[in-house]
C-alpha cells in the first residue's frame, strides 16, 4: 500500500497539467489546493484523513479535484492552455475548454468517491411526550 501526503498530490497534479502550464501557481499554492480538496474529501466520506497519510483508494479522487481546481485557476487567470491531456481526456481548444475538463474531473471524482461508500452514524433519539 502506497501512501501519499499532500505535496506527493500537488506534484502528482503539476507533473500530469504540466508546470508550463500553470506558471501563475506556486507549489505552495498548489499544495493549499490540493489540502482544500483533501478537506473536501474528509467531509464527503466523513474519514479521517491527514495530510500526511492519504490512502491508495483516495488518490485519484484527491488528483482530479485537484486538477478541476487548478484547471479552473488556469482558466481565470491565464485565459486558458491550448492543449491539455489527461489519460483519455483531452481539451485542443484553448480559452473555454479547460472549465469543460474540470468540470468532467470533478464529476468523474465524485463518482469514484461515491463507490467507496460513506461511513454514516445514525443517533437514537429518544423523545418524552
Amino acid at each position: 500500500m502506497v501512501t501519499y501526503n499532500i505535496g506527493s498530490i500537488a506534484t502528482d497534479v503539476g507533473n500530469i497539467i504540466g508546470w508550463s502550464n500553470i506558471p501563475s501557481i506556486s507549489g505552495t499554492t498548489l499544495q493549499t489546493m490540493a489540502t482544500q480538496e483533501l478537506n473536501f474529501l474528509n467531509t464527503f466520506t466523513n474519514d479521517g484523513i491527514s495530510t500526511d497519510s492519504i490512502a491508495e483508494k483516495y488518490q485519484p479522487s484527491l488528483i482530479d479535484l485537484t486538477m478541476s481546481k487548478v484547471l479552473l485557476a488556469i482558466e481565470a487567470t491565464e485565459g486558458g492552455v491550448d492543449n491539455v491531456r489527461i489519460g483519455e481526456l483531452s481539451v485542443s481548444q484553448g480559452a473555454g475548454g479547460n472549465a469543460e475538463l474540470a468540470k468532467q474531473l470533478r464529476t468523474d471524482a465524485i463518482a469514484r468517491l461515491k463507490e467507496l461508500g460513506r461511513y454514516v452514524r445514525f443517533k437514537r433519539v429518544i423523545g418524552g411526550c
